[in-house]
């Protein structure tokens, strides 16, 4: 019988893959439900029910952090986030593409992105409450020049058998503990990184959901993944 944990495994990269085809299948002319419907297929494909997708085209990509789909069509530029049930584990990522190059500002708020969400983790640890993480990202957006952002979305917290089993705010003393899954997801407007992770028993951070076809960049020792350009 396969562990818990390699049974997560699979779900992560069975998740990650279904991102990775359909973001490279994508189109500007595809509607906001085009790609939510492409990546409920190719997750149902997989085996995996799609428990959340999510997508903003260009012109709702600012507004909304958690952005239900619509009938506008994508434009240059979207998010697609899923949160995926296989197993009764949830793996959940957020994944960009741009029809063309981010613009120097759309880069930098990525970046940021990355470096904040980079804090949270490194905070991650057996033994660490959650409202100290949440406190870490609280004074990274700051460090960022965001010190409003923490307040706009909800940042994360603990999952596995839940999208989110304790989202994480300035009063949840739960303790981290080793074989926890975690899911932080920082964002700005315009800009968010997630991504599923398991704390091993080394205190080291697995990354579910990583996978090596889209592009990443090394962050604080961590691939992260950045928006595929196209």
């Amino acid at each position: 019988m396969p562990t818990e944990l390699e049974r997560y495994r699979q779900v992560g990269q069975k998740a990650s893959a279904a991102m990775t085809e359909v973001l490279k299948a994508a189109r500007p002319t595809w509607t906001e439900y085009q790609l939510a419907g492409a990546g409920a297929e190719a997750l149902w494909a997989r085996g995996l029910h799609p428990a959340l997708t999510l997508v903003a085209g260009d012109r709702r990509l600012p507004l909304y952090r958690h952005a239900t789909p619509t009938g506008e069509k994508l434009g240059r530029q979207a998010m697609l986030v899923f949160c995926a049930r296989g197993y009764g584990l949830y793996a959940n990522l957020t994944r960009f593409v741009c029809f063309g190059s981010l613009s120097k500002n759309e880069a930098e708020l990525h970046r940021h992105v990355r470096e904040i969400e980079a804090i949270a983790l490194s905070t991650s640890q057996p033994g660490i409450t959650l409202d100290t993480v949440y406190s870490a990202l609280a004074q990274a957006y700051e460090q960022h020049g965001f010190p409003n952002a923490i307040y706009e979305h909800h940042q994360g917290g603990t999952t596995g058998y839940l999208a989110r089993e304790i989202v994480a705010n300035p009063l949840t003393n739960d303790f981290l503990t080793e074989n926890m899954a975690i899911a932080w997801n920082p964002s700005l407007s315009g800009a968010k990184v997630e991504d599923t992770f398991v704390i091993l028993k080394d205190k080291k951070l697995e990354n579910l959901t990583f996978d090596s076809n889209f592009p990443s960049v090394e962050v604080d020792g961590r691939l992260r993944a950045v928006p595929l350009e196209m």
